[in-house]
C-alpha cells in the first residue's frame, strides 16, 4: 500500500529526516498508540531498533535553501509505502485526526492525506526507479559503493533482515541487483544522538539513487517494492518504484 501525505509548512529543517519520522509517529499515537509504542521503543526510555515495516520519500514542491532551512513556497509531499495494511490503515485514519504537528521550532499542517495506485512485480525480474536513496553498509557499519563486489550480498542481507520482520521469514531466492543509471548521494541525518561523531552533530550515510533491475522471487519483489530495500527505510531511505516488468 502506498500513501501520499500532502503538507503545508513556512519552513522546514535542511536535515528534515527525523522530522518526516515525527509525522509518522504522531498519525500512529493520534489513532493507536499501543501500535506506536510497539514499533518504536523497547523498554521504557529505550529505543526499538527493530526494522520498521515502511518506507518513504519526501518531495518539495517549490522551495529555497536558506543556510540549514528550506523556505517552503508551495507544498511538500511524502510518501509512505509499506505491506503492513493495519499499520496503513492506523497512519491514514491518525494524519486525518492530527492535522497539525511540531517537530522542534518547525510545524507542518496536514492538507490532504490519500492512498495511491501502486504497480507490484509479478515477473522474476522488473525495472526500478529509487524514489529516495539506497543505503547498502557491511558489518563493518562501512557504506558501500554500487560497484563493491560485496553490494549485492549485503543488499539481500538487509532484504532478508526486512522480511523477515515484515512477513517471518526469509527471501525465496537471493535477489541479484544490476544498476542501470545510478549516481551516489550523500545523505545527511542531523539528531541530537549524532552529537559525539562531530561538530555538525551530522551522521554521513553514503548512498545510491537512479534506475536498476532487481532480480528474484516475484512474492520477494513485490514485498521489497513495498517495503524497500537497503537500511534506514523507515527514516525516509530506500523508497523505490518499479517502472516496468
Amino acid at each position: 500500500m502506498k500513501l501520499q501525505i500532502t503538507m503545508e509548512a513556512e519552513k522546514i529543517p535542511k536535515h528534515y529526516h527525523f522530522l518526516a519520522g515525527s509525522i509518522v509517529k504522531a498519525g500512529l499515537s493520534s489513532f493507536n498508540p499501543e501500535l506506536k509504542e510497539s514499533l518504536y521503543s523497547f523498554e521504557e526510555h529505550q529505543a526499538n531498533k527493530a526494522m520498521r515495516p515502511f518506507t518513504g520519500a519526501i518531495y518539495l514542491n517549490g522551495y529555497t535553501l536558506e543556510g540549514d532551512e528550506f523556505i517552503i513556497h508551495q507544498d511538500i509531499r511524502m510518501t509512505i509505502s509499506s505491506s503492513d495494511i493495519n499499520f496503513m490503515i492506523t497512519l491514514y485514519n491518525g494524519l486525518l485526526e492530527h492535522q497539525q504537528m511540531q517537530y522542534k521550532s518547525y510545524t507542518v499542517h496536514i492538507k490532504h492525506v490519500k492512498f495511491l495506485s501502486e504497480k507490484l512485480p509479478t515477473k522474476s525480474q522488473a525495472l526500478f526507479k529509487t524514489n529516495s536513496t539506497i543505503i547498502i553498509k557491511d558489518k563493518n557499519n562501512q557504506y558501500l559503493n554500487i560497484d563493491d563486489p560485496n553490494y549485492e550480498k549485503e543488499l539481500n542481507y538487509a532484504a532478508n533482515e526486512c522480511l523477515k520482520s515484515v512477513a517471518g521469514r526469509t527471501l525465496h531466492e537471493p535477489l541479484v541487483f544490476t544498476p542501470v543509471m545510478m549516481h551516489k548521494k550523500v545523505v545527511q541525518l542531523k539528531h541530537d544522538k549524532f552529537k559525539n561523531l562531530n561538530e555538525k552533530g551530522i551522521l554521513y550515510l553514503n548512498g545510491f539513487e537512479g534506475s536498476f533491475v532487481l532480480g528474484g522471487h516475484p512474492e520477494d519483489l513485490a514485498l521489497l517494492t513495498q517495503t524497500g530495500i537497503g537500511f534506514r527505510r523507515s527514516q525516509m531511505l530506500g523508497c523505490i518504484e518499479m517502472v516496468n516488468e
